[in-house]
Parts: C-alpha cells; sequence; structure tokens
C-alpha cells in the first residue's frame, strides 16, 4: 500500500521560519547560484506550505535582498577583525583587501550576488543598503588612516572597492590566473599599487 507524502505545514512551529528559509536559501546559493533558489522550492525545503513563504518573502527578490544583507552583514565581521589586527592607514587597508578576496574566494556564489546587478534600485531594501555602507566603512576609515584628506575619503574609497573587486572577480572567473598558493599576496600587491596610485 503506498504511504502518503507528509502534508506540508501552514505554519511553522518551530523556530523562526524567515531564518529557516534564508539558511536554506543560502545552501541552495552557495551549491548552485541565485538561478537555483525557488521560493516554492524553499518552502519544501523548509517543511511549510508555499504560502507560508510569502508572508515573509512575497517575491524572489525581496529574498535575494535578505540573502545578500547576510553575506554584507558577514563579511563586515570579517573585515573589522582584520582590519583591527593591523596598525591604522595602509596596513589595514590591505588586511582588510585581502580578507575581502578570502571572503569572495569561501563563498563565490554569495559574492556574485552580493556585487552583481544592483537588488534596491527602487529602494525597498534599506537594510541592505546599511550593511554594504557598515562593511565598506572599513575601507573608508582605513583610508581616513592614511591621512588623506576627508572631503574625498569617499570618493577614494568607492574607487579602490569597485577596483578591488573587479579584481577578485576576474580571480574567481579564472581570468586573472593566479596560483591558488599565490592569490594572497597577489591581492597583497595589487592592493599596495591601487593605494598608491589613489592616495
Amino acid at each position: 500500500m503506498a504511504t502518503r507524502p507528509p502534508r506540508q505545514r501552514d505554519t511553522f512551529r518551530h523556530g523562526n521560519l524567515p531564518e529557516a528559509l534564508l539558511d536554506a536559501a543560502l545552501v541552495r546559493l552557495e551549491a548552485d547560484g541565485a538561478e537555483s533558489i525557488s521560493l516554492r522550492e524553499l518552502a519544501s525545503d523548509a517543511g511549510v506550505n508555499h504560502r507560508a513563504v510569502y508572508r515573509h518573502f512575497p517575491d524572489k527578490l525581496s529574498l535575494l535582498a535578505r540573502v545578500a544583507e547576510r553575506g554584507w552583514q558577514q563579511l563586515a565581521q570579517r573585515l573589522k577583525r582584520s582590519a583591527a589586527r593591523k596598525a591604522p592607514g595602509e596596513p589595514a587597508l590591505v588586511a582588510a583587501s585581502v580578507e575581502f578576496f578570502l571572503f569572495a574566494r569561501d563563498h563565490a556564489n554569495l559574492f556574485h550576488l552580493m556585487g552583481g546587478a544592483r537588488i534596491n534600485t527602487e529602494g525597498g531594501f534599506p537594510d541592505l543598503e546599511a550593511a554594504i555602507i557598515d562593511a565598506l566603512q572599513v575601507f573608508a576609515v582605513g583610508f581616513a588612516g592614511t591621512g588623506m584628506a576627508p572631503d574625498i575619503v569617499i570618493e577614494r574609497t568607492a574607487i579602490f572597492v569597485a577596483a578591488l573587486q573587479g579584481v577578485v572577480t576576474q580571480i574567481l572567473h579564472r581570468r586573472l590566473h593566479v596560483a591558488p598558493a599565490k592569490a594572497k599576496s597577489f591581492v597583497t600587491d595589487i592592493c599596495r599599487m591601487l593605494i598608491k596610485g589613489i592616495r
């Protein structure tokens, strides 16, 4: 006699459903990229009816925004720890930049989501923007520590981060052929050149 599949729950009774959905989305993202994520499949992963998912995330974009926000929060923690271990200014900047690369290497698909096409084009995800600013503030503080004029710190930080992201992306896509054992030293050298040029 065939057994009936377990009935999905309309409500999530064990833990925090939004966080469980984010965890499930991150697993799918890390394995197969953002294209692999669907709200219905995440509902199945969490063992709930898809209607429960839509109560928290009305569409895929809102879910991806929250996933990206979590990624920026994780990156910010790593950047701050790395920069705090070094002297202010260039040493902290270089350390944070290398950590930026290591995060991207460890979480490539998440990094591509975070640094890809802007999710918050309509301004509907202020928490995401706040998380991005918090993470990138590490670089602004680093440039301020070099003695750079305060009125140009934000602009130069934006240029530096854009260049750093470009280099890291090219490494991840293997358009820049860098041996894994030499990647950290390569990124370090690139960052020092960028800092020298920007200052």
